[in-house]
C-alpha cells in the first residue's frame, strides 16, 4: 500500500488544480461579464425608461418624448450601444439645405443620388431627412454625409460630429481635421479661363455664386488671367446672392466687354446664361460672346449651341464619401481625411 505520504504527494497536484481552478473561476466570470457588450436592458436600467421604449429610440421609432428620448441616445452614445437592426444595417443620413433648388434637380440632387447607391450597394442603410433641424437630433445615426451646408446647417453638423462620423462635400477651404471629400475647384476655373483664353478671347468673365466653391474656382480663374498678363476686371466678377438676377449680372459684364463667360456648377446655371445671352440680350454664343458652364449630363451637349463645359466627378466623389464613411462606421480610420479629385474640360461649340 502506498504510504499516507506518497498519497499526499499524488493528490498534491490534482488539489492544486483544482485551487487553481477555484481561484480563477470569479476572475474569468468577471472578466466575461466586463466583455460582455451593453443591451437595451443595461440601458433601460440606466435611464430609467422600459426596455420597449429604449428600443423605439434606437429604432427611431415615434411616441417617445422629447426629453426621455435625448435622455436615451445621449446614455447609448456613452455605452456604445446600438441596435440589432443597426449591427446588420447601418444608417446614414445624407444632408442638403432644405431651401436650395438644387436640392431637387441639379448639383445636390445628382450627388445625393449617386451616395444613394453607392451606400446602398455597402448594405449601408439611408436617411435623406426633409428638414434636418427638426429630426436629426432625435435620431440614432451611424454618420453622416453633408453635401451642401449653409451656417445654420453646418452650426448643426458640428454639434453631431462630436458623436458620429461626418464625411463633407465640398467644403472649402479644406481642414485636415475633417473628412471632405471635394473636386478640384481650383483647377476648374484654372482649365475654363486657360481654354478660353487659347481660343483668343481677352476680357473674360466669372460668374458664380457667393459660397466657398466658386470662391475657389475663381482663384483659379484668375490665376490663369494673371499668368497670361490679362486685366481681371472686377465689373466682369461676380459672386453673387440670391437676391440679385442673372440678367441684371450678365448685362453688367456684357456692357464692361466681356468677351468669355465661364460660369460653373453643375445645376444649371450655364443654361440659365445661356438663355438670358441669347433670347433677351439678342447676342449669338459663341460668335458674339463665348460660354463655358458646368456640366449637366443628359442636357449641356443638348443646347443651342452645344455646351462646352467642366465637368465635376460627381460619381467617382460618391464612391469615395461612401468608402470613406464605410471605414469610419466600421470603426477603422480612413487613410486619407482630405480627397480632391480631378475634374474634366468637354469641348463642344460653346467656344470657338
Amino acid at each position: 500500500m502506498p504510504s499516507s505520504s506518497s498519497a499526499s504527494e499524488s493528490q498534491g497536484p490534482k488539489r492544486a488544480r483544482r485551487a487553481a481552478s477555484g481561484r480563477s473561476g470569479p476572475k474569468r466570470r468577471r472578466a466575461e461579464r466586463a466583455e460582455r457588450r451593453p443591451t437595451i436592458y443595461d440601458l433601460a436600467r440606466i435611464t430609467g425608461v422600459s426596455p420597449g421604449t429604449v428600443s423605439r429610440v434606437l429604432n427611431n421609432r415615434d411616441k417617445v418624448a422629447d426629453e426621455t428620448r435625448e435622455k436615451v441616445l445621449r446614455a447609448a452614445t456613452e455605452l456604445n450601444l446600438k441596435p440589432q437592426a443597426s449591427v446588420r444595417l447601418r444608417e446614414i443620413a445624407i444632408l442638403s439645405e432644405p431651401n436650395y433648388s438644387d436640392r431637387v434637380e441639379g448639383y445636390a440632387a445628382t450627388l445625393t443620388a449617386h451616395l444613394t447607391f453607392a451606400l446602398s450597394r455597402r448594405n449601408i442603410g439611408v436617411m435623406l431627412p426633409t428638414n434636418p433641424f427638426e429630426e436629426l437630433p432625435g435620431m440614432f445615426l451611424d454618420g453622416i454625409i453633408a453635401v451642401t451646408e449653409d451656417k445654420a446647417l453646418r452650426a448643426l453638423v458640428a454639434e453631431l460630429e462630436r458623436r458620429m462620423p461626418v464625411v463633407h462635400m465640398d467644403k472649402f477651404p479644406l481642414d485636415p481635421a475633417e473628412h471632405i471629400v471635394c473636386s478640384d475647384h481650383f483647377g476648374s476655373g484654372y482649365l475654363a479661363a486657360r481654354h478660353l483664353i487659347e481660343h483668343g478671347r481677352k476680357r473674360l468673365a466669372f460668374f458664380g455664386g457667393d459660397y466657398p466653391p466658386f470662391a475657389e474656382r475663381l482663384a483659379g480663374f484668375k490665376k490663369a488671367l494673371v499668368e497670361a498678363d490679362l486685366p481681371v476686371d472686377e465689373r466682369c466678377v461676380s459672386l453673387y446672392n440670391p437676391s440679385i438676377t442673372h440678367a441684371s449680372v450678365l448685362t453688367r459684364m456684357v456692357r464692361a466687354g466681356a468677351d468669355g463667360i465661364y460660369a460653373p456648377g453643375s445645376s444649371f446655371q450655364a443654361m440659365e446664361c445661356l438663355h438670358v445671352l441669347t433670347y433677351v440680350m439678342g447676342l449669338k454664343v459663341p460668335q458674339d460672346i463665348a460660354l463655358i458652364g458646368g456640366e449637366n449630363e443628359g442636357v449641356s451637349g443638348l443646347l443651342n449651341p452645344p455646351l462646352t463645359t467642366i465637368e465635376e466627378p460627381l460619381r467617382e466623389m460618391a464612391e469615395r464619401a461612401a468608402e470613406m464613411l464605410d471605414r469610419l462606421t466600421s470603426g477603422n480610420r480612413a487613410p486619407q481625411r482630405n480627397v480632391t479629385l480631378p475634374v474634366r474640360l468637354i469641348e463642344r461649340n460653346s467656344v470657338v
